[in-house]
């Protein structure tokens, strides 16, 4: 009722106050209980009061309810609706965007049921999208038993499911009952799959399965359709609609009759891993409940030995206007619109960084939790945290959060704000204030908010800043010939070296590399080493600073990446030179626990570790000018040192590994602060374009460049870095290395011709790269690629809406146990096995089935984990198998593998000797770039026979067409479809 009136209430407002633009909260209540309730003859319903209707409104999202700063209300009226409007509350941008409000959507509209015209359904694959998008809608229609006649059959299940569960290599048989009940006679013309299955056969004593026959059922009368199932070797789900076709013998009408034929081939294993609980969609994330008081927590003390000074940082809050802007699906093309060039490079920038905060505000918001309870450990509250070890939300040393205290089903008024101190794999240990510690009660219950860390946020914005004061930078961010202080016919390349490494010798794209870096060759433009996956790009970079090093006596060396794990791996290769060692520091961020950094770091004493204190410390600004010439950090951590007071042109060479991993105002953060290009600073940035980028969360910041890293806008939008009329890169400015020393030739061959023109060589050791191609399991000798089909089905369970597939999960567990128990050749140890699955629950779902069989060894993640990795064998299950809708909404949230051609290309160049892929092929060819790789796996022989077959397109269109026109279905162009929340949630970068 309430909202009924609301949406009359809208209306009335439209047509009386259609040009004024705003109003308080105070005016639009004087409005509704004056001259709205007045012109009403019968007055207002009981219940609609006008707190109800904004209540109801707001909950449909018809407004918003937003606090100005002065404590009060706006009211915007805007293309006829209300809109109340605070700046602390987020739009989720994924939503806006489905409904259609896409930023900077314009032109053409949507397509619907109402404007479709006949050109849209002229190709054959149209008109079978569409036949078979009307059956799944109208399916309820379509199962009912009509005209008396209804269908049996003992496997029935709810929802007119025929579903057979048999174990691998078992036969079955059953058979369909039609049934008439009526008084007038039936015909049975057709009973028809819709699509080819060989897995099963239809018959009957009339023929009709086979288009032959017809048959009368009088009343009473009963008719056997046989359904037979024959053996089948693998795993998988195979299902068929069946469509019977019926006409009445009094009025002639035609009706139609459908079952969903499934067998799943399954056993114990996947019984046991299916969902725990049916799929109920997570609420909406609600709005903060901002309490009248915040009672301050007691944070950690990070203080102690703490002598690098950093300058304050600005807050830099997201402008009001911009968040009524997102909110509303406003067109932000104006304000983000390229080309970028360096006037408006800080203004565009600092722009997509507000959008993607506006997301994370949204995001987090997943992870509060209602009504749990925590433990007191002396001055510290334990609080158990669901999906801390997997930075599902992250939480670190030094972050904060806030507590409210339930009563009964209500939150107090109270926010107390508790600061972690102590981050476990499964709790923190958080920091409050003496009131809540002196009211607190063993089975007291809390609701608790999450925020993030947003002081990334802030060091980015800061480094945009001091861009646009520095227009020296122009010639690092936007190079061109004219910047170059070395010409073409420059021979610094023979510069005499003693490699470090001997083996870069022999090798000429590192050889070189790692001269013109040495030389300078690029200055004050970057170099860029381009290394496609197993090139040596790490190797590579460590070479290079050692020789700058050695050969540049008085060169001081920043050396960062994105992680902690890629700048470890930084330090741990550097320190194995002894002369280095003395001057090298590893900086870790204050909020880094010491048990997370590698054990010969720790031996090595690089680290900025107080043991005294137990915690990270940072050294004074002197210490570190008179002690160091190499500093290893992260991207964040540096802006610690960019902070401080460094004479200008301290750091003379910048180095960026993983570049390709960060946003570009991340990568800038050392570059605006500490270097110097008018004194020849240098800039060298590792990375592949090719492999996955940052992990971004707001699908507008996304498609107006902030996914895009420095690296990759370098190579595709700087003519600098670009091929010249020879086909070559300028080696003054960059470097592809091409040599792989990891993979099988079988592995390297398509990710080569899809990604890297053809150009990697093969220099893996023969010896561990054809390991596996004598194995006994490969469909081909020699050829170690195996595509396994599995029908299965994607499951939900719970609240999480992350996709797992059981069927997926046996085939990868049956692997798993014939590669331990292989015979002959390498001895295969669980640590040689990656595997690789784009859905946390699926990666979930394999942990619990190895758990089971004893393997917890094997090291199973997303495909952002294994990035960087590489194990001997790699099995890869892709999940998804079923509805289209879904895989638009993979699409539409950058999730899985479908329309994501960097982490399809991450996936299958992780493995040296065996690639393993796992996956529906009738979903995976409806991506371009898997159809391809199904396609040279069919051609190379390595589909495996116990999976099912891949489609083959035309004939199957074909045969579905003439079922389909068999049956006669008159039907009508489908709707859109489903609207769902976001199936897996990006892992939260953390603030290192």
């Amino acid at each position: 009722m309430a909202f009924k009136e609301g949406e009359g209430f809208l209306k009335y407002l439209k047509e009386i106050k259609n040009e004024q633009e705003a109003f308080t909260k105070r005016e639009l209540k004087q409005i509704y209980e004056g001259e709205y309730t007045r012109s009403k003859p019968q007055g207002r319903p009981k219940g609609t009061s006008f707190s109800k209707i904004l209540c109801a409104l707001s909950y449909r999202n018809k407004v918003q309810v937003v606090a100005n700063r002065g404590g009060d209300h706006s009211i915007i009226i805007g293309s006829g609706e209300v809109l109340l409007l605070r700046p602390k509350n987020a739009v989720d941008q994924h939503m806006v965007r489905r409904k259609g409000k896409t930023s900077g959507a314009g032109g053409e509209p949507e397509k619907s049921p109402d404007n479709v015209t006949a050109p849209d359904l002229q190709t054959k694959e149209q008109r079978l999208q569409m036949l078979l998008s009307w059956i799944r809608t109208h399916r309820d229609i379509l199962i009912e038993d009509k005209c008396d006649v209804e269908l049996v059959c003992k496997e029935d299940a709810a929802e007119g499911h025929i579903k057979i569960a048999v174990k691998r290599k078992e036969r079955f048989s059953t058979a369909i009952v039609v049934r008439n009940s009526g008084s007038q006679d039936v015909l049975l013309c057709r009973c028809e799959m819709l699509w080819k299955k060989p897995v099963f056969t239809l018959s009957d004593k009339g023929k009709v399965t086979d288009g032959l026959g017809k048959h009368r059922l009088q009343p009473g009368d009963e008719y056997h359709i046989s359904v037979s199932v024959r053996p089948i070797r693998g795993y998988g789900r195979h299902f068929v609609p069946v469509v019977l076709q019926f006409r009445r013998h009094d009025d002639g009408r035609t009706f139609y009759i459908a079952r969903f034929l499934s067998v799943e081939v399954a056993d114990d294993l996947t019984r046991s891993l299916g969902p725990t609980s049916p799929y109920k969609p997570p609420p909406r994330a609600a709005r903060v409940r901002q309490g009248t008081k915040v009672v301050e927590g007691q944070p950690p003390d990070m203080a102690k030995a703490d002598g690098l000074k950093m300058a304050a940082l600005d807050s830099y809050p997201i402008p009001s206007s911009l968040r009524m802007q997102i909110n509303r699906g406003d067109d932000l093309s104006d304000a983000v619109r390229g080309p970028l060039c360096f006037s408006d490079y800080a203004a565009i920038f600092g722009t997509l960084l507000h959008i993607e905060e506006v997301q994370m505000e949204v995001d987090i918001r997943r992870y509060d939790m209602r009504g749990v309870v925590m433990r007191r450990e002396n001055r510290l509250m334990s609080l158990e945290v669901p999906g801390l070890a997997e930075n599902r939300p992250s939480v670190l040393k030094g972050d904060y959060l806030f507590v409210l205290v339930r009563f009964g089903d209500r939150p107090g008024d109270v926010r107390y704000k508790g600061y972690v101190h102590h981050v476990e794999m499964l709790s923190v240990k958080i920091g409050f204030g003496q009131k809540l510690l002196d009211n607190f009660i063993n089975g007291m219950t809390f609701d608790v908010q999450f925020t993030f860390n947003r002081l990334p946020l802030k060091l980015q914005h800061r480094s945009l800043q001091l861009v646009r004061s520095r227009p020296s930078l122009g010639g690092v961010l936007f190079p061109d010939e004219g910047h170059l202080q070395t010409p073409r016919t420059s021979r610094d390349q023979d510069i005499p070296l003693r490699f470090y490494n001997r083996k870069l010798e022999d090798n000429e794209e590192q050889n070189r590399a790692v001269r013109c870096i040495v030389g300078g060759s690029s200055r004050p433009a970057p170099y860029l080493v381009f290394g496609p996956p197993g090139t040596g790009k790490t190797v590579t970079l460590v070479e290079a600073i050692k020789q700058v090093y050695t050969v540049h006596t008085k060169s001081v060396i920043l050396a960062c990446a994105p992680s902690n794990s890629a700048a470890d791996l930084l330090a741990q290769r550097l320190i194995t030179t002894t002369q280095l060692k003395p001057q090298l520091f590893r900086m870790n961020a204050a909020s880094r626990i010491w048990r997370d950094v590698p054990q010969d770091l720790k031996e090595s004493k690089c680290c900025n570790y107080n043991p005294a204190f137990d915690q990270m410390y940072y050294p004074s600004l002197e210490a570190l000018i008179q002690k160091y010439r190499i500093i290893v950090t992260t991207l964040v951590t540096a802006g610690r040192l960019a902070s401080a007071d460094f004479p200008p042109g301290h750091f003379t060479h910048i180095f960026i590994d993983e570049s390709g991993h960060a946003v570009e105002p991340e990568a800038v953060i050392p570059v605006s602060g500490l270097l110097s290009p008018e004194l020849g600073g240098q800039l060298v940035l590792a990375g592949d374009p090719k492999q996955l980028g940052p992990v971004l969360r707001s699908p507008v910041a996304i498609e107006h460049g902030l996914g895009m890293s420095l690296l990759e806008r370098l190579m595709t939008q700087c003519p600098l870095y670009q091929r010249g009329p020879d086909g070559q890169y300028d080696s003054r400015v960059l470097t592809k290395l091409v040599r792989n020393y990891r993979s099988h030739p079988a592995i390297l061959e398509k990710p080569n011709s899809m990604f890297y023109d053809g150009e990697l060589k093969v220099h893996a050791d023969q010896l561990v790269r054809e390991s596996f191609c004598q194995w006994e399991e490969l469909p081909k000798k020699n050829f170690p690629v195996i595509f396994h089909g599995v029908e299965g089905v994607d499951e939900r369970e719970g609240s999480s809406p992350s996709f797992f597939n059981v069927l997926e999960v046996a085939v990868v567990v049956d692997y798993v146990e014939k590669l331990l128990e292989k015979r002959g050749g390498v001895r295969v140890k669980e640590e040689h096995i990656g595997i690789i699955s784009p859905y946390r629950r699926q990666v979930q779902k394999i942990r619990q089935a190895l758990k089971l069989r004893h393997r917890g060894e094997i090291k199973v993640g997303s495909v952002e984990e294994f990035q960087g990795q590489e194990r001997l064998v790699i099995i890869v299950s892709t999940v998804r198998s079923t509805r289209q809708e879904y895989l638009k909404m993979d699409k539409d949230y950058n999730l899985g593998f479908l329309n994501n051609p960097k982490r399809f290309n991450v996936a299958i160049t992780r493995a040296k000797a065996l690639l393993i892929v796992v996956g529906n092929p009738y979903t995976l060819t409806r991506d371009g770039n898997w159809r391809s790789f199904l396609t040279f796996c069919k051609e190379k022989g390595g589909v495996h026979p116990e999976g099912c077959d891949l489609p083959s397109e035309r004939d199957d269109v074909e045969d579905m067409l003439q079922r389909l026109d068999a049956l006669n279905i008159d039907v009508t162009p489908p709707g859109d479809g489903v609207d769902d929340p976001p199936p897996e949630d990006p892992e939260w970068r953390r603030g290192e």
